[in-house]
């Protein structure tokens, strides 16, 4: 109804008709009742909101939880101090990482940031999961409705899809993808893009561009700021209909039926729909290029971002998953130990159909000779023609198809056995450009459920439709709170795990000093004493960290290039291929702005885990820093301060074209390649020598060294001896001595040392500025 038939009717009949018709525009009633659903299938996930339970959250994938709460925080941070969001430097410092490839989920740090500093992050976490869920029921339920013209078979596809085994999988932590709720929406308002009446003139496409492209393009770009997966959904769904369109044009002209769709079709064409469907996806295009072209700009110039060869495979959905009930299940989940014997049974998706669901799907189908089971509401009426020529059940059922098909994956999988002789669609999609870095096949489950819902309200219908009954409401009413019913049987997960996402209280204290300044946390960094604890940590005190965790990770060689921090994480009191002490050490402490080095003795606070032996980084945090005693301990920490470097002097760091360190007899080393770099970075300008120790591979042979652009020596190597080379004339801040090798490389196993096939000019050891000539 127009907005402008609406004033004089809430004039006639006062505020109860104007209330009466929001109420049945928004759907209110739609919304509340999946609040209620919401509360109910994440439960008691509400009761995390009560005094001294703000620190729980759901779910069991403690690295991926933490991560995303820094993601809240750190999209806070970013926004509030207007940088990028997308690049920082606040984790692995001191080198910038792009997040675009990071599941940043953007739009939920955009969604917490009016609750930050008012409320916990663990309860805006809270609030965003049940926000996603209610969202995504009530986004579904609105869509459902626009399709199949009844509230009740709206109702059963919108739980079809919003408390789906998959989404509900999600909550274990998975915070990027629990956020599935603009999908729905997107859907709705392409098809209302699409099959919107026809333009007859520039004005018609203008409004048009405006009041149904527009919301089309502002839902995807949501969707973007979300997950790079669904967006990649949501384009294909809307090439999916683009085929349709074209399909049932082609089909209606060879057939040439008279009924009204076909001569719509006809009259019509595809050209109109298919320029509809170009233009949302434009604007879209328009709308996120801030966001996109770096993304592709990084895509084009990186390989880490293109998943492990097995990465597809070992994600990929099992068949039997569709067919039997996720682990969660708290009924009878735990009978069907199957799983733990698939090499891939611990993925962390659950993609389980529900029978109550296959039964709809299939009743509409086959129960029923019409395309589309429509039960329209009075209210609903004026928009049965339009409905009529929305896609059929067999669109929804082609795409439910293909999108199971492809969350198979590359190999089909039947009880942990690959069937390799079978081949699968996937295969052909990871070889398509931007495709192919996915790497997570049974995340198709999310458009697949979104399909299957469609086909579950139209079976709504059909069997509300079969019953005979005076009322279509009452029947309506009757099968969909049945379904819903037995859904929630099938899936049952809850009580849903909630755990305590716990700070140590010194971090909070450390938030409270004055200053820009970074600390390191040992022991070194690995899947134990993972990176995401850190950067949750970091939420609180809000200092720079040395390491961390994003979700393509690359390689971040700082800590094991630079002298002080090369000590402290290796551990083994070796060092590196420097000639280095507390001076060089204080320097690269003083450059980085280290102010303390924090020894964490338990990873997760307030959890019962086998205490960790943390005596080996100790002694050398302890050497490192002269015997210092930690400024604070207790049973979660210790914390040492860094002394103040009282003279800072020139050190050398590791560049780039130099092999790992090796420990030899004459002590620590590295080969290099044909070409390799040291970074140095000098307090001021002044001269030194480079002293160093080097080895040919093989025979002896030329090496040259520039400092800058300048050859600064070229001569001779051959056994192990030391060189000295200068003065250089080092400038304040850094430069940089390039090694190379005229006659290249060759290999070990070439000259018959062994089965090491790298190729290698130059071994280094001892390397060390020295502004005293007499050595």
């Amino acid at each position: 109804m127009d907005i402008r038939e609406e004033v004089p009717a809430a004039r006639a009949g006062g505020f109860r008709v104007w209330f009466r018709m929001q109420w049945h525009r928004f759907q209110v009633g739609a919304l509340l009742a999946h609040v209620g659903l919401s509360v109910l299938f994440t439960w008691p996930l509400v009761l995390n909101f009560l005094p001294g339970s703000t620190n729980l959250v759901p779910g069991t994938l403690i690295v991926d939880r933490d991560q995303n709460l820094w993601n809240l925080w750190w999209v806070g941070q970013a926004v509030g101090g207007a940088h990028n969001p997308f690049v920082t430097d606040f984790i692995w410092y001191p080198t910038p990482v792009g997040l675009y490839y990071h599941t940043l989920n953007l739009f939920n740090g955009l969604l917490a940031l009016p609750f930050l500093g008012l409320l916990s992050l663990t309860t805006i976490y809270n609030l965003i999961v049940l926000f996603s869920f209610v969202m995504a029921g009530y986004g579904a339920f609105l869509l459902v409705h626009y399709i199949c013209g009844n509230r009740w078979a709206a109702l059963v596809g919108s739980v079809v899809f919003a408390y789906s085994a998959y989404h509900i999988a999600t909550m274990r932590g998975l915070l990027q993808l629990i956020s599935l709720e603009w999908m729905p929406f997107f859907v709705l308002f392409l098809l209302r893009a699409v099959y919107a009446p026809p333009w007859h003139s520039r004005r018609d496409a203008a409004v048009w561009a405006f009041r149904r492209a527009l919301p089309v393009a502002c839902f995807l770009f949501l969707i973007v700021l979300v997950d790079w997966y669904y967006t990649l959904y949501a384009l294909l769904l809307a090439g999916l209909l683009g085929l349709y369109i074209a399909v049932r044009h082609v089909w209606d002209r060879a057939a040439m039926r008279p009924n009204q769709s076909a001569k719509i079709s006809l009259q019509r064409g595809i050209g109109e729909p298919w320029a509809r469907i170009v233009a949302c996806v434009a604007i879209f295009l328009v709308l996120s290029s801030p966001i996109l072209v770096p993304t592709l700009r990084e895509l084009r110039a990186s390989t880490y971002i293109v998943p492990a060869s097995n990465a597809a495979l070992s994600n990929s959905a099992d068949l039997l998953a569709f067919f039997q009930p996720p682990r969660d299940h708290k009924l009878w989940g735990r009978l069907f130990t199957n799983r733990q014997e698939w090499p891939f049974g611990s993925n962390r998706y659950e993609v389980y159909f529900t029978y109550t669901a296959l039964l709809l799907g299939g009743t509409t189908l086959f129960a029923t000779r019409r395309l589309r089971p429509h039960l329209c509401e009075e209210a609903d009426a004026t928009s049965k023609g339009e409905r009529e020529r929305l896609p059929g059940k067999w669109f929804w059922a082609a795409c439910v198809t293909i999108f199971f098909l492809l969350a198979l994956g590359p190999v089909l999988q039947v009880n942990g056995q690959q069937v390799g002789w079978l081949p699968m669609p996937y295969r052909l999609l990871e070889q398509l450009p931007v495709f192919n870095i996915s790497r997570s096949p049974d995340r198709f489950d999310m458009p697949l459920t979104l399909c299957l819902g469609v086909l579950a309200g139209y079976g709504t219908n059909v069997v509300a439709g079969h019953w005979r009954s005076s009322r279509l409401g009452s029947k309506g009413r009757l099968v969909a709170l049945s379904a819903v019913a037995l859904i929630g049987v099938e899936l049952a997960p809850m009580p849903y795990v909630q755990q305590a996402a716990v700070i140590p209280r010194w971090y909070y204290e450390l938030g409270k000093e004055a200053g820009d300044f970074s600390i390191l946390e040992l022991p070194p960094q690995d899947d134990y004493w993972h990176g995401a604890f850190r950067m949750y940590n970091q939420t609180a005190h809000h200092k720079r960290i040395f390491g961390g965790y994003i979700s393509r990770e690359y390689p971040h060689p700082f800590l094991t290039s630079t002298p002080g921090y090369q000590e402290l994480t290796y551990i083994d009191s070796e060092g590196d291929m420097f000639d280095a002490g507390q001076p060089q050490w204080y320097s690269a402490f003083a450059l980085y702005d280290t102010r303390y080095i924090v020894l964490q003795k338990v990873r997760l606070p307030e959890r019962n885990e086998e205490p960790v032996d943390v005596s080996p980084p100790r002694e050398v945090i302890e050497r490192v820093l002269g015997g210092a005693a930690p400024v604070y301990e207790d049973e979660q920490l210790a914390a040492y301060r860094v002394p103040l470097s009282v003279e800072r002097v020139p050190f050398l760091s590791v560049g780039d074209g130099w092999e790992p360190r090796e420990i030899g007899p004459n002590g620590t080393f590295r080969w290099m390649r044909d070409e390799a770099t040291l970074q140095v970075d000098s307090p001021r300008a002044m001269e030194a020598f480079l002293r160093f120790r080097a080895t040919s591979l093989g025979a002896a042979r030329n090496v040259q060294v520039f400092h800058g652009d300048h050859k600064v020596f070229e001569g001779e190597v051959g056994p192990l001896i030391q060189y000295s080379i200068g003065p250089l004339g080092l400038p304040e801040g850094k430069s940089t001595i390039t090694f190379i090798s005229p006659t290249g490389t060759t290999s070990p196993i070439a000259l018959g040392m062994g089965n090491d096939p790298r190729q290698l000019s130059f071994a280094f050891l001892d390397a060390k500025l020295d502004a005293d000539q007499s050595q």
